[in-house]
């Protein structure tokens, strides 16, 4: 017995539709135009909504939401589709696509015959990003902000500025070998409110980072949105809206993923002029961290700088939504998933090989975790009573910086147990809403395999 078709997903009759004028697009909905450098077999095309968030189409969708104008007929949008795609599309086609396919997709204005305000699409539960934030610069200051350090982008700038850093850092690899730190780490342990001043420069060089992003946006020819701070995995992060980057070439797009690189070495060229005058070891200690912490921006196993490197290197906007999809594609027997196969082949290889890395490296952290945590806590929950009795003892000395200090390693000691309790709950919460996703397709196919055609 064949099932039945949904008729609820079929196209309506041309002459129920074709006379009634198609919707408009939402006020401030920008299309943008098709991918460059995309890693897809047929580039998506982009439109960037009035919120900000850029939604990817396929050309024919993009050729129908530009044809959206409050004005025309169905039968004459049709019509012009017919032309452009050089294929029949009739009005009863173009109706079922604005409505299933663009509504959907929250740039269009509500229907005044439904009577239902506008379709906001919900926020996608994406894995590892950055969920806990909050916005502190709004878009018109960032776009100042952006306007002062563009011209740090001008290629002559970059090329003095890396070439400078590499000769401040051969002299500081010469000049401040392993006793200076040493000496410094001692000094910090002497003297821990120094610790501040440390914690002070890694903050401002976060933002400098975070500055680097947006120039780079801005000075591509995008518009950078707002800036602010989170929680990512285990630790205070801040981050910026860069979103509009889609539109620029793939050079365009690495270079906004770089500019926060670069804008670290900039900030480690100052740290060490101003080191080599005055050898202040909490300078030194703040060098050390910030090198560290530019070289662990390229990890690609998580969504940090070398991770939309490599994503804007391939040409596919986020690789974690191609997990999935990859996975079951590598099961033994099984065809390739279809978003997979909209790859191109040199493509699916590199997100492949990705995905069998990162898929490790994810659950080398998670089982450390689960196992490390029932010897781990009861430590972690011992040295807590002790900063937070040190505290204590702080306050009631009038001594504000060992106060700030015994602070911060309460609120270090904390960070990465929650954090990483958020990660798991995410999970499992992402796993059982798959679940039930999955149960109730199954609950909604079973019927219809028991009714048949005549």
């Amino acid at each position: 017995m064949a099932a039945a078709p949904d008729q609820a997903e079929l196209p309506p009759a041309d002459e129920d539709v074709a006379h009634r004028t198609v919707p408009a697009l939402v006020a401030d909905t920008e299309l943008i135009g098709e991918y460059q450098g995309s890693g897809h077999r047929e580039p998506p095309y982009l439109i960037r909504r009035a919120d900000g968030q850029v939604v990817q189409l396929s050309r024919l969708l993009y050729l129908v939401a530009a044809g959206l104008d409050g004005r025309r007929s169905y039968e004459q949008l049709a019509v012009c589709l017919s032309d452009e795609s050089r294929r029949g599309i009739t009005a009863g086609q173009v109706f079922y696509l604005v409505e299933k396919r663009l509504r959907p997709a929250g740039i269009l204005i509500p229907d005044p015959a439904s009577g239902r305000p506008a379709e906001v699409p919900p926020q996608r539960d994406r894995l590892l990003a950055l969920k806990f934030r909050i916005a502190l610069v709004p878009e018109r200051a960032v776009a100042v902000i952006a306007r002062v350090f563009q011209p740090l982008f001008w290629p002559p700038v970059v090329i003095v500025a890396l070439a400078a850093f590499v000769f401040a850092d051969v002299w500081l690899a010469v000049h401040g070998g392993a006793e200076q730190v040493i000496a410094g780490a001692k000094e910090l342990l002497n003297q821990p409110e120094q610790i501040l001043l440390v914690m002070g420069v890694l903050f401002g060089a976060g933002i400098f980072h975070e500055c680097g992003h947006v120039a780079a946006c801005r000075y591509g020819g995008a518009r950078p949105g707002k800036m602010g701070v989170g929680i990512y995995l285990v630790w205070p992060a801040m981050y910026s809206t860069v979103t509009d980057s889609y539109r620029l070439s793939r050079g365009g797009r690495l270079r906004t993923d770089l500019g926060g690189i670069y804008f670290n070495v900039l900030a480690m060229l100052v740290m060490i002029a101003a080191y080599a005058p005055t050898g202040l070891p909490w300078l030194l200690a703040a060098l050390l961290a910030w090198q560290a912490t530019t070289f662990w921006q390229f990890v690609p196993s998580i969504r940090l700088d070398g991770y939309y490197v490599l994503s804007d290197l391939v040409g596919v906007p986020d690789l974690f939504d191609r997990m999935g999809p990859v996975l079951r594609s590598l099961v033994p027997g099984r065809r390739p998933h279809p978003r997979v196969l909209e790859l191109k082949p040199w493509v699916r290889r590199v997100i492949m090989a990705w995905v069998v890395l990162v898929i490790p490296f994810m659950a080398y952290w998670i089982i450390a975790f689960l196992v490390l945590a029932p010897y781990v806590l009861p430590t972690v929950a011992e040295a807590l009573v002790v900063q937070y009795n040190g505290v204590g003892s702080s306050i009631r000395a009038g001594d504000a910086a060992g106060t700030a200090v015994g602070v911060l390693r309460l609120i270090l000691l904390v960070l990465p147990w929650a954090g990483m309790t958020l990660i798991l709950t995410n999970l499992i919460r992402g796993r059982v809403r798959a679940f039930r996703r999955w149960r109730a397709r199954r609950a909604t196919a079973e019927p219809a395999a028991g009714q048949s055609t005549p």
